[in-house]
């Protein structure tokens, strides 16, 4: 279903499904989740301020008008602009968790009559530049170069801060195999996979580079804090793996360009003998538009028609279920090209259940 099919639904739908979705996370107190049936529950009465808010952007799904919100407040209280609703606010350190009664009030209050910052965040896709899912991508990664034995040539398209770009400067384990930095702060073991990817084939990426049509600098205050202010203020595991990875990004650059993802795929991505090309995406399809998405498949195609066993080519996805919060990890690898799913997870990655 491309967006321009992609059904709307009332404000009430919505945050019921979001209220849904952020109790399968990782939130002790599942703070928004608590918010979220509040709104319904007032949108089921006729009170229209949090339904007026929300209607600033597409009522789908996909573009989930209720995380816009949240990244707007949170940003606000992580900026100091909204001091009121930060005392309501969970700490990052998890010793406060949170007022959901107040933080309701403040934010009927910032409904009725909405900051300019607030209705800037109703316009914009949430940037979860999430790195929990390198976890799952850099399973699908392993298992790529166990089929192919070749170096990564590694391009990420819907980037945002280039944070899962960096995967290999995190760490993994999984029963007897490892691979990644040893060092790392970011690491991930066998309580994050279910099953075993094949860490033992160590990925050896020889070129990455990545497009957003709004990339971020994670090496900034501004881009750390448009990063943070997508998590859930509750999830100090979340928050934690995101200081860590922001901590690499300011250490280790990696390229992105400001593009359109079938503009860049045409132009940056080709096979290269010697190498295996990895097309790389995770929980950004839903966004792009249909033109967007079909340019791209072409595009893939030809990718496809082209690549040989000592230049294969290949796709790496991390993407919901068409409408549900399911989440697959699949590959397909050319000149073969049978795509399949390789793994299930949650929408910011682990636990990943690993099907191989």
């Amino acid at each position: 279903m491309t967006p321009e099919q992609t059904p709307e639904f009332s404000a009430s739908e919505l945050l019921r499904w979001q209220e849904a979705g952020c109790r399968l996370g990782e939130s002790p107190s599942e703070f928004y989740a608590a918010l979220f049936g509040r709104f319904a529950q007032d949108c089921d009465r006729g009170d229209t301020a949090i339904a007026r808010l929300l209607a600033h952007a597409p009522m789908t799904l996909n573009a989930a008008p209720p995380l816009r919100l949240m990244g707007g407040v949170h940003r606000g209280v992580l900026t100091g602009e909204f001091p009121t609703l930060a005392a309501a606010w969970p700490s990052p350190d998890g010793t406060h968790m949170g007022d959901v009664e107040l933080a309701y009030e403040e934010i009927q209050r910032l409904a009725a009559d909405p900051p300019a910052s607030v209705l800037d965040a109703m316009t914009r896709d949430p940037q979860t530049n999430e790195v929990g899912r390198s976890a799952c991508l850099a399973a699908g990664l392993a298992q790529i170069v166990a089929e192919t034995s070749l170096p990564v040539r590694l391009f990420e398209i819907g980037a945002s801060a280039g944070l899962n770009l960096r995967l290999d400067h995190y760490f993994y384990s999984a029963g007897s195999s490892s691979w990644g930095d040893p060092h790392s702060r970011l690491r991930f073991d066998d309580a994050h996979f279910l099953g075993h990817p094949p860490f033992d084939a160590t990925p050896v990426i020889v070129e990455r580079r990545g497009c957003d049509i709004h990339p971020l600098d994670g090496a900034t205050n501004a881009g750390a804090t448009t990063l943070m202010s997508y998590v859930w203020p509750d999830q100090t595991a979340r928050i934690e793996r995101l200081r860590s990875a922001l901590a690499v990004a300011r250490t280790m650059p990696v390229v992105l360009d400001r593009a359109s993802a079938d503009d860049w795929v045409k132009e940056h991505v080709a096979p290269l003998a010697g190498t295996v090309t990895v097309l790389m995406h995770s929980v950004m399809w839903q966004y792009m538009p249909a033109a967007v998405q079909q340019g791209v498949a072409e595009t893939v195609q030809e990718l496809a028609a082209g690549a040989t066993m000592e230049a294969p080519t290949a796709v790496l996805e991390m993407e919901p279920v068409a409408n549900t919060i399911a989440m697959e990890l699949a590959i397909t690898i050319w000149p073969s090209g049978e795509r399949r799913v390789v793994g299930h997870c949650h929408g910011h990655g682990p636990p990943l259940t690993w099907l191989e």
